[in-house]
C-alpha cells in the first residue's frame, strides 16, 4: 500500500527525454514530493546507477539504444535477484514481452499509450509495496531457517549430553552391580569358612574338659566370631538392598509379642551393663499391624542393640504409640546415653558412617542405614529426635495396610475311604519317605518308585488304586510316564493319577491334564490335603466314564498367593509323626545337609541345570518339614534361572536368607531347644 508521508526514490531508464519528463510530470501531478528522481538515457547508465545507490523502484523503457529491456533484467539480476521493483514501459503493448518480463521478476507492465497519473503511481507503488513485502518474507525466512538449524544443532547436543549422561549412568550402575557382586562374593566367602571356625569353637566347649582359661578363650573366639558373622550378614543385607534383591513378606503381626521378643533378647545385654530396659504401650496403639515381621524384628533389634551400646548410665525404653496417619503404629526407643550432637545428626542413617562417639564401639556403619531402607520399604518413616533431658529417641513409623487374608484352614474331616493301592513315584527319597508315611498313616499301602521308568514298569506289572506321579524327574519326567501308563491295556491304563508338582500355574495344570493326569497336588503336601485329594479323585472317577482327556485337573484350594510363613511348626511335627522314629534324627541331618548344598552352589559358578534340580528337590523337601517361605523361595528361583536371569540373581538373595533362617532353626531343633 501507498505511503502519503513516504518518499520513493525513483530510477527512470528512458532514451527518450520527452517521455522522461512526461513520467515526471504525472507523478508530480499524483503525488507532489512523494518522488526523488534519477534519470538516465541508456542502459549502461541505468546499471551503473543501480550499482551505486539504494532505489526503490526502477521504471524501465523495454527499447533502448543500447540494449533490450530484457537485456538489462537479465545484466541487473546476475549477482541474484533484482535490485529494486521494476516497472516496465513500453509502447509495443506485446504480451510476449509482459510474460517475459515478469519471468525476470518485474512486478508490472505499462503501454506508453496508456498512462495516467494514477496508474503510473498505482503501478510503482504497488510494485515497491510488494517487492519489500517479499524481502520481508525473504529475511524472515532465512532468520526462521537459521534458527531452525540453531535449534536443530541445540537438539543434537542434548542428544548427544543425554546418551553421555546414560553411558555415565549406566557406567556407574554397572560399578555400583560390581560392587556388590563382589561384597556378597566376598561375604559369602567368609562366612562358610566362618561357620567352621564357630562350630569348632561350640564344639570344644560341648565336648568339654577345658580349662578355665581355655573356656575364657574359646568364649572370646565365639564373642569375636559371632561379632564377624553379624557385619557379614549386614553386608550381605545391604548388598540385597542395593540390588533391588530384598523383598518383603507382610502378615499381620501382634505388635507387642513381637517387642516383647526384642526387648527379651537385648534384656540380658542392658543387664550386664547395669541398665534397665522396659517397654511401655499407649492405650490407642495399634494392636496389629501388616508388615514383614522379621524385617521389623531385625530393626528394633539394631535400635535397641545401639541404645544399650551407648548408654553407660540409666535405661533404654522402648515406646508402643499410635502413628500419624489412622491406624498406622509409631514405636520409639528412647535412651539416657550422650545423645548426638547437631552436626552429626545429618550423618545417621547414611551407609558406612560412624560418629565419633562411637568410636569405642565395634560395627560397620550399616545397621541404621539398613534399617533406613527396610522402613522405606514399608512406606514408612524413621528419624531421631534429642531426648530432654539427654539422650537419644529414635523413632519410626509404618503406615496401615490392607489386611492380609489369614491361611486357608485345612478341616481334617473323617475320611471313609481307605485300605487303598498307591504307586508313589518321586526321585527325592525324602519325599518317598514322608508322603509315604502319610499314606501308611491313612491306612493305604505304599509301594514306591524312584524314576518314571521304574513307574511305567510296576504299572504294566501291577494293579493299583492310584497312582502319585512326581512331575519333574530326570530322564523320563512325570507326564511322560503318565503317557505311557495311558498307552497300557485297561485296566492297567486306567488308574487315576495323580501329579505331584511344586507348582500349580495354568500351564502346569493343563500340560497335567493333556499328558492325561486327573488330579494335582501341589507341594508341599501335608497329610490331609492328600487324604482329600486321594478320596476325591477316587470316589470322582468311580462315578464317571473313564475319558481321560475330558476329565477336569482340580485346581487345588490354595492359590499359592498367601504370603509364606517362615516355619510352620504345626506341619513340621506333624511330619515328624509319620516317620519311623529311628528315622527323625537321619531326615533332619540329611534336610540340612540339601539346604547347605543349595548355599554351597550358589555362592559359585554352577550350571543352570544344575540349580533348577537342585532349587526344585529342595522345594520339595522343605515344604514339607514347615519351611514354607524357603520353599516357596526356592520354586520362584527355580522357574527365574529359566526364564529370566535378572529375576534369578533377585531370588537367589532370597533363597540364601531363608536358607540360613532354616538352618538355625534346624539347629534348635536338633539340640532340643525349640519348644
Amino acid at each position: 500500500m501507498a505511503r502519503a508521508d513516504r518518499t520513493y526514490r525513483l530510477l527512470i531508464v528512458e532514451d527518450d527525454e520527452a517521455d522522461r519528463r512526461l513520467y515526471t510530470r504525472l507523478l508530480m501531478r499524483q503525488a507532489p514530493g512523494a518522488f526523488e528522481i534519477t534519470q538516465v538515457g541508456v542502459g549502461a547508465a541505468g546499471l551503473a546507477a543501480l550499482g551505486t545507490g539504494r532505489h526503490d523502484c526502477l521504471l524501465l523503457d523495454f527499447n533502448l539504444p543500447d540494449m533490450t529491456g530484457i537485456e538489462f533484467l537479465t545484466e541487473a539480476a546476475s549477482g541474484g535477484d533484482l535490485p529494486c521493483a521494476v516497472v516496465l514501459i513500453t509502447g509495443q503493448g506485446s504480451e510476449a514481452i509482459a510474460v517475459e518480463a515478469m519471468k525476470r521478476g518485474v512486478q508490472d507492465y505499462l503501454a506508453k499509450d496508456n498512462l495516467t497519473p494514477s496508474s503510473l503511481w498505482r503501478a510503482i507503488t504497488t510494485a515497491v509495496t510488494q517487492t519489500e513485502l517479499r524481502q520481508r518474507l525473504a529475511h524472515s525466512l532465512r532468520e526462521l531457517t537459521a534458527a531452525n538449524a540453531a535449534l536443530e544443532q541445540e537438539v543434537l547436543t542434548r542428544k548427544a549430553a543425554e546418551a553421555e549422561l546414560r553411558a555415565a549412568r549406566d557406567t556407574a550402575e554397572e560399578a555400583n552391580r560390581a560392587k556388590t557382586r563382589f561384597v556378597a562374593m566376598v561375604t559369602h566367602e567368609l562366612r562358610t569358612p566362618l561357620n567352621g571356625i564357630l562350630g569348632y569353637a561350640e564344639l570344644l566347649r560341648v565336648e568339654g574338659g577345658l580349662s578355665a582359661r581355655q573356656d575364657a578363650r574359646v568364649e572370646a573366639m565365639l564373642q569375636a566370631g559371632k561379632h564377624l558373622l553379624e557385619m557379614i550378614e549386614r553386608v550381605l543385607d545391604f548388598a540385597a538392598i542395593e540390588n533391588g534383591r530384598l523383598e518383603l513378606h507382610p502378615v499381620s503381626v501382634a505388635v507387642r509379642d513381637l517387642c516383647d521378643r526384642c526387648s527379651a533378647f537385648i534384656g540380658p545385654i542392658a543387664a550386664e551393663r547395669a541398665l534397665t530396659l522396659h517397654m511401655v504401650s499407649a492405650h490407642d496403639a495399634p494392636q496389629r499391624i501388616v508388615t514383614d515381621p522379621a524385617r521389623l524384628r531385625q530393626v528394633l533389634l539394631n535400635l535397641l542393640g545401639n541404645a544399650v551400646k551407648y548408654t553407660h548410665a540409666g535405661g533404654v525404653e522402648l515406646r508402643l504409640l499410635a502413628g500419624a496417619s489412622p491406624g498406622g503404629l509409631r514405636i520409639e526407643v528412647a535412651d539416657t546415653g550422650p545423645g548426638i550432637s547437631e552436626a552429626n545428626r545429618d550423618r545417621l542413617f547414611q551407609d558406612f558412617e560412624r560418629l565419633s562417639a562411637a568410636t569405642s564401639v565395634e560395627g560397620a556403619g550399616l545397621g541404621l542405614a539398613i534399617a533406613a531402607r527396610i522402613i522405606g520399604l514399608m512406606n514408612g518413616a524413621i528419624g531421631h529426635t534429642a531426648r530432654p533431658g539427654g539422650g537419644s529417641v529414635f523413632w519410626l513409623e509404618l503406615p496401615t495396610a490392607d489386611p492380609v487374608p489369614p491361611p486357608l484352614e485345612v478341616v481334617r474331616a473323617n475320611l471313609p475311604l481307605i485300605g487303598r493301592r498307591v504307586l508313589l513315584v518321586d526321585d527325592i527319597a525324602m519325599n518317598r519317605d514322608v508322603i509315604g508315611g502319610f499314606l501308611r498313616a491313612g491306612g493305604h499301602e505304599a509301594v514306591l518308585a524312584k524314576s518314571g521308568q521304574e513307574a511305567v514298569q510296576l504299572a504294566s506289572e501291577q494293579e493299583f488304586d492310584l497312582i502319585l506321579m512326581d512331575v519333574r524327574m530326570p530322564e523320563m519326567d512325570g507326564l511322560e510316564a503318565t503317557r505311557h501308563i495311558r498307552a497300557l491295556p485297561p485296566p492297567l491304563g486306567q488308574v487315576p493319577i495323580i501329579a505331584l508338582t511344586a507348582y500349580n500355574f495354568p500351564d502346569q495344570i493343563a500340560l497335567c491334564r493333556d499328558a492325561g493326569m486327573d488330579g494335582h497336588l501341589a507341594k508341599p503336601v501335608d497329610y490331609a490335603g492328600l487324604m482329600h485329594a486321594i478320596a476325591d479323585t477316587v470316589a470322582r472317577l468311580k462315578s464317571q466314564p473313564v475319558e481321560r482327556s475330558a476329565n477336569p485337573v482340580p485346581t487345588p484350594d490354595n492359590d499359592g498367593n498367601r504370603p509364606p510363613v517362615g516355619f510352620d511348626r504345626a506341619l513340621f511335627d506333624q511330619t515328624l509323626a509319620i516317620l519311623p522314629p529311628g528315622e527323625i534324627s537321619a531326615n533332619l541331618v540329611q534336610l540340612r545337609g540339601r539346604i547347605e548344598q543349595m548355599s554351597q552352589l550358589l555362592g559359585r559358578s554352577t550350571p543352570p541345570a544344575l540349580l533348577m534340580q537342585t532349587a526344585h528337590e529342595l522345594a520339595s523337601v522343605v515344604g514339607m518339614f514347615g519351611f514354607s517361605a524357603l520353599s516357596a523361595v526356592s520354586r520362584g528361583f527355580e522357574c527365574a534361572v529359566a526364564r529370566d536371569v535378572q529375576q534369578a540373581e533377585r531370588l537367589a538373595g532370597e533363597v540364601q536368607s531363608a536358607s540360613r533362617a532354616a538352618i538355625a532353626t534346624l539347629d534348635l531343633l536338633l539340640h532340643g531347644d525349640l519348644a
